[in-house]
C-alpha cells in the first residue's frame, strides 16, 4: 500500500523529483569515479612494491630498529635452515630468497657517491632483480665481482656496462675493505631514490665484499595473491616465535613508506569529499523535501482526519526519501560506470611521489567501490527527510486543515 502511494506522490511534482534525482546522482557519480580512480592508484603502488620487497620479508628485529648491523643483526646458516622448515609449511608461499644488504662509498677517478648495495641469488624463484634489467648484461654468480646499477647512478658516475668503479667499504667486523666492481648492466626501476643509490651484486659477490661468512641480512618471501600476505606473515611470526627466534616479519605495506604516505593522502582526500558530497546533498534535499512537504500540509490534515496515525504519515515520507535516495543512487552508479569506461580509454596520467616515469590514469569499475557511494547517497537522503517527516507527522489535524 505504502510503496505505490510513495511513488505515486513523487511523481506529483516531476520537476522537483528530477532536480533532486540529478542532485544526488551526480554526488554518487562523483564519489564512485574518484573512488575507482584512487584504487587503481593504490593498486599500482601495491604492485610496485610486492616488485620490490615481495609480499613479506623476515629480518632481525635489531635490523628493522637499525640498533645493530653487526653479526648479531644476520641470519646464519643454521638459523636459515630454520627458515626453510617454517617455510614449507605454509602453502601460500610460491618463493623465497635470502638477502645481503650493506652500503658504501662508489667512485672513479672523477666522481664518488655514498650507495646501498643489494646481494642477491640471481635466477631465484622470488625477487630476481634482473627482471629490471634494459642495457647490458644480466648478473650471473660465474661473473666475477659484476653489478647491476640505476640509470641515475649510471649519469651521475659517467658509467656504462663494461666500465668498473671502486667500492669502498667495511667489513661486517668493521675492517676496511675496497673491491672493484665491473658494471654488468642498467636497470630501471621507477623510483627515483633506487635509481641513484642502489645496485645489485650476486650473492656470492656480497658475502665476499662484506665478509659475512653466508651469512644473510633478511629473506623475501613471495606468495600466491596479495590477499594472502596479512595472514601468511601473522602465521609465520607464530611459527617463529614459538621456535624462539628473534625475528620480525613484516609486510611489504610496512616496508613501503611512498605507499603509506601516498594511502594516507588518499584516504583523507577521499573521506573529505564524501563529507562534502554528504552535505551537499543533505541541505539541497533538506530544502526540496521541507517545500514539498509543506506544500502538503492540507493533504496530511485530511489524511489525519480519516484516520492515519503520526507514525504512518512519518513512515511514508521517509518511504519516500529513501526511494529518492536509491533511484538518485543507482542513477549515480550508472552514469559513473560510464564515465569511468571513458576515461578509462583517455590517455591520463599521473605521478607519483618519488617516481620517474608517469603511471596511467584509471578507474576500478567495481562493487567494492560502488557500495559506500551508495549508501552514502541514501544516508544523507534519509537524514535531510528526518527533520521535516517528524515536522509534517506532529502537526494538528486542525491546523493542518486550515493551511492553504
Amino acid at each position: 500500500m505504502w510503496l505505490p502511494l510513495a511513488l505515486r506522490n513523487l511523481l506529483r511534482n516531476q520537476r522537483r523529483t528530477l532536480l533532486t534525482l540529478a542532485v544526488i546522482a551526480l554526488g554518487t557519480m562523483m564519489s564512485f569515479v574518484i573512488s575507482g580512480m584512487i584504487t587503481n592508484a593504490l593498486n599500482t603502488l601495491q604492485e610496485a612494491a610486492v616488485s620490490q620487497y615481495g609480499n613479506i620479508q623476515i629480518a632481525s628485529t635489531l635490523l628493522w630498529e637499525d640498533d645493530n648491523q653487526g653479526e648479531e643483526a644476520l641470519i646464519n646458516t643454521e638459523t636459515y635452515a630454520k627458515f626453510e622448515e617454517i617455510l614449507t609449511n605454509q602453502s601460500a608461499v610460491t618463493g623465497y630468497s635470502p638477502e645481503l644488504v650493506f652500503s658504501g662509498i662508489a667512485s672513479t677517478d672523477i666522481n664518488a657517491k655514498v650507495i646501498n648495495v643489494m646481494a642477491f641469488e640471481p635466477g631465484n624463484d622470488a625477487l630476481d632483480y634482473n627482471n629490471l634489467l634494459v642495457e647490458g648484461d644480466a648478473l650471473t654468480e660465474e661473473m666475477r665481482d659484476p653489478v647491476l646499477i640505476g640509470g641515475g647512478l649510471s649519469r651521475e658516475l659517467d658509467l656504462q656496462p663494461g666500465d668498473t668503479f671502486r667500492l669502498t667499504t667495511s667489513t661486517i667486523s668493521g675492517a676496511y675493505n675496497q673491491e672493484t666492481y665491473q658494471v654488468a648492466g642498467i636497470y630501471f626501476r621507477n623510483d627515483v631514490q633506487d635509481e641513484s643509490q642502489l645496485v645489485f651484486v650476486p650473492l656470492d659477490t656480497g658475502i665476499k665484499t662484506f665478509n659475512t661468512k653466508d651469512s644473510v641480512s633478511k629473506l623475501a618471501i613471495t606468495l600466491e595473491s596479495l590477499g594472502q600476505t596479512n595472514a601468511t606473515a601473522q602465521a609465520i611470526q607464530a611459527d617463529l616465535d614459538a621456535a624462539g627466534l628473534n625475528f620480525q616479519v613484516r609486510t611489504w605495506e610496512q616496508l613501503s613508506v611512498a605507499y603509506q604516505q601516498t594511502r594516507g593522502f588518499f584516504d583523507m582526500m577521499f573521506g573529505f569529499l564524501l563529507v562534502s558530497i554528504t552535505l551537499l546533498v543533505f541541505f539541497i534535499v533538506f530544502q526540496v523535501l521541507s517545500m514539498s512537504f509543506f506544500e502538503r500540509t492540507r493533504e496530511i490534515g485530511t489524511i489525519r482526519a480519516i484516520g492515519t496515525k503520526k507514525q504512518q504519515v512519518f513512515s511514508m515520507f521517509v518511504l519516500e526519501s529513501l526511494l529518492i535516495g536509491v533511484f538518485g543512487g543507482l542513477a549515480g552508479l550508472a552514469v559513473g560506470w560510464g564515465l569511468g569506461l571513458g576515461l578509462n580509454n583517455l590517455d591520463f596520467s599521473w605521478m607519483p611521489p618519488g617516481a620517474l616515469q608517469p603511471f596511467p590514469v584509471e578507474a576500478v569499475l567495481a562493487f567494492d567501490n560502488a557500495w559506500v557511494p551508495f549508501l552514502v547517497a541514501i544516508l544523507a537522503t534519509f537524514l535531510s527527510a528526518l527533520y521535516p517527516s517528524m515536522h509534517s507527522a506532529r502537526i494538528k489535524i486542525v491546523d493542518a486543515l486550515r493551511t492553504n
